[in-house]
């Protein structure tokens, strides 16, 4: 029987994690991305379909609500899914909270999703090189890690 797709909790950094999150992030980050991941407060998910991933998110406490972050997906319906998995792990006394998605502006799906779930554009930044633009899909980017890592 072949596997289905489902969203997991994540629970430990694999060697398929590993190789998704090289292909959206510039340099390996394996150290960062562990401790990322088991932080106590970061609540992370897994997209999977026939043992593939094909995305991920995490969701953590910020000032003054969370932020979702990463959020890597091959596509807006899994951003969806994902985004809808860990927002349902919010304790019900901070479901008001506001919940933040740092979204790269050349992801035009990414935006095009935050419009359908009636997010609100709250600030800009501009991201910047020294030297050449990573090679990085951005369309799989619908949510960064954090400003202060990329």
């Amino acid at each position: 029987m072949e596997p289905v797709d489902q969203i997991i909790q994540l629970v430990s950094l694999s060697d398929d994690l590993r190789a998704y999150d090289r292909k959206l992030f510039p340099a390996a980050r394996d150290l960062f991305l562990q401790s990322w991941l088991d932080a106590d407060s970061h609540v992370s998910k897994v997209y999977s379909e026939r043992g593939q991933i094909k995305g991920y998110a995490t969701l953590r406490p910020c000032q003054p609500g969370y932020k979702i972050g990463p959020l890597f997906a091959d596509s807006a319906d899994i951003a969806r899914a994902l985004i809808a998995a860990v927002l349902d792990t919010i304790p019900d006394d901070h479901k008001e909270h506001e919940v933040f998605v740092d979204m790269p502006q050349p992801n035009a799906s990414a935006f095009a999703l935050a419009d359908e779930l009636g997010l609100e554009k709250v600030f800009e930044t501009a991201r910047m090189y020294s030297h050449h633009q990573p090679d990085i899909d951005l369309d799989r980017i619908f949510g960064v890690t954090t400003f202060e890592l990329g």
